[in-house]
């Protein structure tokens, strides 16, 4: 059962987000309703002294991210989630600094092009870019780990098989929160669950999702991870919400993974909503997060640059 607290966050994200953007008809009005997340500041609880750094790398705009605690030679490159379309910087930036303090780290915001605007290659192209760029500065990948939420988790693992195919050293490890694996669309939990998500309805999905491939077939690999060869890649941490249409994508991409002999650590969380650890108040998203930090560090070295 879910806490009392995730319970009503439920409610009201049902109530000011799913119920609006049902009604959205174009990438524009999604925008609208999505930035009234970050009003909910109760439920975020950033940390103290969340600062910016702003950097450009391989051409990408990018954000160090930290609350002016020490940090070692770890590097938590964030992929920010949003359907392909939006950011809300604020919970992001909150999570990403909360990683980063919790594991001493430097965190890394990427700031990749959004669709419709720029569509699909536009963003996995610019995750690869960061990570790549990354390794030409001369930062160790055993201290690099990718992390991403709902299409920042889609992005995570693109960039893991491209820096194989580029025979790039893999990152440290990997974690997705809530990822979006199959743009194809074709886990049971889309249906099944389609009036039951508290965030997400199947109409606004796919309307992000067709905005991202502009026409791409979604069954390439390279927009729909869960459809790659998924073999020789770094350790994979998921989080998921029980609630959630995209539940099934985090189910079958850890079996696959497990299926070529990786390593996918899957939790799913009961009663849970999308990319539920954003909201720090909720003791699961505590929980959450001291499971990823963990992950985090357990996989990761703190090797010289």
């Amino acid at each position: 059962m879910p806490s009392w607290r995730a319970a009503g966050l439920n409610k009201v994200l049902y109530r000011i987000v799913r119920s609006r953007l049902a009604r959205c008809e174009d990438i524009h009005g999604v925008r609208s309703v999505v930035g009234e997340l970050e009003k909910l500041g109760s439920y975020i609880a950033p940390p103290v002294g969340v600062e910016t750094i702003i950097d450009d790398l391989a051409g990408v705009p990018c954000d160090w991210v930290t609350t002016g605690k020490a940090a070692g030679s770890r590097i938590i490159l964030y992929f920010h989630g949003g359907g392909f379309c939006f950011a809300s910087p604020l919970l992001h930036n909150a999570l990403l600094a909360r990683l980063a303090e919790m594991t001493h780290a430097r965190g890394l915001m990427a700031n990749y092009r959004m669709a419709p605007e720029f569509p699909f290659p536009a963003a996995a192209e610019d995750a690869f870019a960061v990570y790549e760029a990354l390794l030409q500065q001369g930062y160790n990948a055993n201290n690099i780990i990718l992390a991403g939420d709902s299409a920042g988790g889609n992005l995570v693992m693109t960039t893991l098989v491209a820096a194989r195919e580029h025979n790039l050293p893999q990152p440290a490890a990997g974690v997705l929160i809530s990822p979006a694996i199959d743009m194809a669309v074709n886990g049971d939990s889309a249906f099944m669950l389609r009036n039951d998500d508290p965030f997400f309805d199947l109409g606004t999905l796919l309307l992000l999702r067709n905005s991202y491939l502009n026409g791409h077939n979604p069954c390439d690999p390279k927009v729909s991870p869960l459809y790659a060869e998924l073999h020789d890649l770094a350790p994979v941490m998921l989080h998921v919400g029980s609630l959630e249409i995209l539940q099934d994508d985090s189910v079958r991409l850890a079996a696959q993974i497990r299926r070529q002999h990786g390593l996918a650590d899957l939790t799913i969380w009961p009663g849970m909503a999308h990319v539920f650890p954003l909201f720090y108040q909720l003791p699961e998203s505590k929980e959450a997060i001291d499971r990823i930090c963990q992950f985090m560090t357990q996989h990761s070295g703190q090797n010289s640059r």
